[in-house]
């Protein structure tokens, strides 16, 4: 049986495992050094297990080799007992921050989410103080200059057509549809100076002079209207739940501070920095704790190994970032868990049995390595002709993008670009003109130019990769957008054609040669199985009678 089998027998009947069951309850089909496998174990793991792992067996001999797999889970973890490695440090410490973890996710749920609500009323409340759902159809004018803005202010109080001003004085290259830019804008839709010189006025209402990157906006509401509250009641739920959690959780997080006497040592965050960035830590440096409360510490050692977890490698510059990732992921963590062991929570009867379970998949975790270890090596000559054999499974390196791409603030001016587009003008002209990308940070994988030519290589996500997919030939020269981009939003098109690509030797020999290392593991830990069905033959007893009437009832 391979370590697949045996991981799956463990999660299916860890924590309820064959000694909860008795002969009272269910047939005995077989029993382990005492304990007992009954026809409710086995009909439980056979309901779970997935139809690739079933046996391809049939009838008795089918149910057989399931039950098998259970007596091996038995073996293992008395094998792993007989060993003693419940007292490995390394196990123990892993088994403690699991529980740690799932205490502190108790009490949360217990102290923090089931201690707020967020009413009807305060929705429809949050709907009308924050005016959400409103948008607005709006024409403008684009002028030079402030004066010249307000000079076309002045003319329309005196009676002037706004559409004739738009066309006659506007820069902007919809004045000859005068200033209509064509569709209804949401306030997310807009740049902070437009949306809150022009989102309060009512239809047919003239904006003062608003500055843009283009210059000076005189903006009139053509319509307005708004989107009703059953269709954002979701969304705005969910926008007043979490800001409702983050100040729940903060109010417990202080209360757990002061109740367990928290106390800080700063001066030894350079010690950390160090720990992350320099010399690293010493035995000595390690055990010294960074943060003290009554009942429990945080060493410096913990901490780094802390941040190295949730940062993955991303790691904190300098102290300011050190003291934020101490108070807003490490200390909570501890507070919780530490509170939740003072209210008994770790006593719990599903907590008990949840850490069980996970003690016994730690323990045949660590078996199985020991049996393994250290013993399998893969040359790279295997390596090779593993790849050479299977060349065509690795045609799957997605092809380069090449493409254009005018990139805006709002979708208001996207659509203008894309309207310009349509007119006649050229992609590339537009994005040099007015394209923000230059001046955005550079994307990993990505080249861009001036001219809002854009190549994406293989393997590097980005949403025009989730658009074309990794190989595409039917969106070639089609006009695209406005999509968003990066809080932004494209006009943009497909240059060239582009299909998928040998995967290169030199990229996928790591997981040919965990491949092949994992499936001679897999050999070396059924071997090892059997050499325990053998030393613990004399313990292991089945009863082919209750085993036949099984397989006759299913």
């Amino acid at each position: 049986m391979s370590w697949i089998y045996f991981l799956v027998a463990l999660l299916i009947l860890a924590g309820c495992g064959p000694e909860s069951k008795t002969a009272d309850s269910a047939a005995v089909l077989a029993t382990v050094a005492g304990k007992a496998i009954t026809t409710l174990d086995l009909e439980r793991y056979e309901q779970e297990l997935p139809d690739y792992l079933r046996s391809k067996k049939e009838g008795v001999a089918a149910h057989r080799a399931h039950l098998q797999s259970l007596v091996d889970k038995e073996l293992v973890l008395r094998e792993a007992r007989k060993r003693d490695m419940a007292q490995l440090p390394d196990l123990k410490h892993q088994l403690s921050k699991m529980v740690n973890k799932r205490l502190g996710e108790e009490l949360s749920r217990k102290m923090v989410d089931a201690q707020f609500t967020v009413t009807e009323e305060e929705l429809r409340a949050a709907y009308e103080e924050q005016s959400l759902g409103w948008e607005i159809w709006p024409a403008h004018i684009l002028s030079a200059s402030e004066k010249d803005a307000r000079d076309i202010i002045r003319l329309l109080d005196a009676g002037a057509s706004f559409s004739e001003l738009a066309r006659e004085r506007s820069l902007a290259d919809d004045a000859d549809k005068g200033g209509n830019l064509g569709a209804f804008f949401s306030q997310s839709g807009a740049v902070s100076s437009l949306r809150d010189g022009t989102f309060h006025l009512e239809e047919g209402q003239i904006s003062e002079p608003i500055r843009t990157i283009d210059g000076y906006e005189v903006v009139k509401v053509l319509k307005k209207r708004r989107i009703p509250f059953e269709k954002l009641r979701d969304d705005i739920a969910k926008q007043l739940s979490r800001r409702k959690w983050v100040s729940r959780r903060e109010a417990v997080i202080d209360s757990l501070k002061k109740a367990h006497d928290l106390r800080y040592h700063r001066d030894r965050i350079h010690v950390v920095l160090d720990g992350l960035h320099r010399r690293g830590l010493d035995q000595a440096q390690a055990q010294v704790p960074l943060a003290e409360y009554t009942g429990g510490e945080i060493k410096v050692g913990d901490f780094v190994q802390g941040l190295l977890d949730v940062e993955k490698g991303a790691l904190p510059p300098d102290s300011a970032a050190v003291s934020h990732m101490l108070e807003v992921w490490i200390l909570p963590d501890s507070l919780l868990a530490l509170e939740a062991r003072a209210q008994r929570l770790h006593q719990r009867t599903d907590i008990m049995e949840w850490k069980e379970k996970n003690h016994r998949r730690l323990l045949a975790s660590q078996l199985r390595l020991d049996a393994v270890e250290g013993r399998v090596e893969v040359t790279d000559a295997e390596v090779r002709a593993y790849y050479e054999k299977y060349l065509e499974t690795y045609r799957s390196l997605p092809g380069v993008i090449e493409m254009t791409e005018v990139l805006v603030n709002t979708h208001a001016e996207a659509e203008e670009i894309l309207a310009r587009v349509r007119g006649g003008e050229r992609l590339a002209e537009l994005a040099f003109r007015h394209s923000v990308r230059p001046g955005m940070k550079p994307v990993g994988g990505h080249t861009f130019a001036d001219s809002g030519r854009v190549t994406i290589k293989s393997l590097y996500q980005s949403p025009y990769r989730t658009l074309f997919g990794d190989s595409n030939s039917k969106d070639v020269g089609v006009l695209q957008g406005p999509m968003e981009v990066q809080g932004k939003y494209s006009v943009f098109r497909l240059d060239q054609p582009y299909e998928m690509a040998l995967l290169p030797f030199k990229q996928v020999q790591r997981p040919i040669r965990v491949k092949i290392r994992k499936r001679r593991e897999g050999v070396l830990f059924d071997a090892f199985l059997d050499s325990l069905r053998q030393a613990y033959s004399s313990e292991v007893h089945i009863n082919q009678d209750a085993l036949a009437r099984y397989a006759t009832a299913f």
